[in-house]
């Protein structure tokens, strides 16, 4: 398999797409929104059985700061597992947080 390097060096496939191999739970990643720097914690990491996906399909649950409601969107994630464009959509929130899914299907 042909792989390339993201912006750390880290593996990515030939085709540019993000791996579940780049996420880990309690990474914590910084996104811009609106000029402001938000932090976002994953808090799981879920393969997705029989995903057609090449490389297998998988869903990332992100808990961010109560009083910044994020829209759906597709923001720039940067950590350091590296720099990805995620499009996340709000799922749910409660006195700790807000929570953002990510699929990849």
């Amino acid at each position: 398999m042909i792989q390339a390097l993201n912006r750390s060096n880290r593996r990515i496939e030939a085709n540019g797409m993000a791996s579940v191999t780049d996420f880990e739970q309690g990474q914590v990643f910084t996104i811009d929104a609106g000029g402001r720097q938000v932090s976002l914690e994953l808090s799981a990491v879920n393969p997705i059985a029989a995903s057609p996906r090449p490389g297998g399909g998988f869903s990332l649950m992100f808990r961010g700061p109560r009083e910044t409601a994020l829209p759906q969107a597709t923001y720039l994630f940067t950590g350091r597992s590296g720099t990805h464009e995620i499009f996340i959509v709000p799922v749910a929130a409660d006195a700790t947080g807000r929570l953002y899914e990510a699929v990849f299907n």
